[in-house]
């Protein structure tokens, strides 16, 4: 009769053991970031050093739109690209591993020297991050696969989502974060360097 208790005890300690563990694999563990989206890779061109730049190069990508018009949700947004680059940097990831990727809706306005000028005043630096501006409807087909809304108004105005996307060496999309906001609210760049860490040490 005591030994029957002493297993119940066991087994009963055991299956709380697997339970916990469980739970922190499901809702703890930042190991395990599951396929979003699975967008195809693009070509569009880097103003900062005016190459052609191809999505499908095996680096994970920390991905945001913008435009250069945009009063405070972009800037705001690439100010804290630039602490991304500094974390990125100190990670030794930066260019090697991990890049930051801002492509423009507006491309019409967002010529190749006008975001060369853009991303100088960021300092981005053109090893890991990427300023992206291309044909209107390369820049259409990846916003719709991302599932990213934008709408340009005759007043030169967009009204875009703040939706920014991150993509692992595979080009799929397994994080996404929100850009910052004209209030207090800067990009989470602690949550977003965990992810980009997994997914960097994920094998190609």
């Amino acid at each position: 009769m005591k030994r029957n208790s002493y297993m119940t005890v066991g087994l009963t300690v055991l299956t709380l053991v697997v339970i916990g563990v469980a739970v922190y694999f499901i809702f703890f563990n930042k190991d395990d970031l599951p396929v979003i989206q699975e967008p195809t890779p693009f070509t569009l061109t880097n103003a900062l050093n005016e190459e052609t730049y191809n999505s499908d190069n095996g680096k994970v990508k920390i991905v945001t739109f913008f435009y250069t018009n945009c009063p405070d949700i972009c800037p705001l947004t690439l100010r804290d690209f630039m602490k991304l680059e500094k974390e990125l940097k100190a990670e030794d990831l930066y260019g090697s591993d991990v890049e930051l990727v801002a492509i423009t809706v507006d491309p019409e306005v967002d010529t190749v020297p006008v975001l060369k000028n853009y991303g100088e005043a960021f300092q981005a630096e053109p090893e890991g991050w990427k300023m992206l501006t291309g044909d209107q409807v390369d820049i259409d087909r990846i916003t719709r696969q991302l599932q990213f809304y934008y709408s340009k108004a005759n007043s030169g105005l967009v009204t875009h989502a703040t939706t920014m996307y991150v993509i692992d060496r595979h080009h799929d999309v397994r994080a996404v974060a929100q850009m910052a906001t004209a209030g207090d609210e800067p990009v989470d760049i602690e949550s977003i360097m965990e992810d980009v860490k997994v997914l960097a040490n994920e094998k190609e």
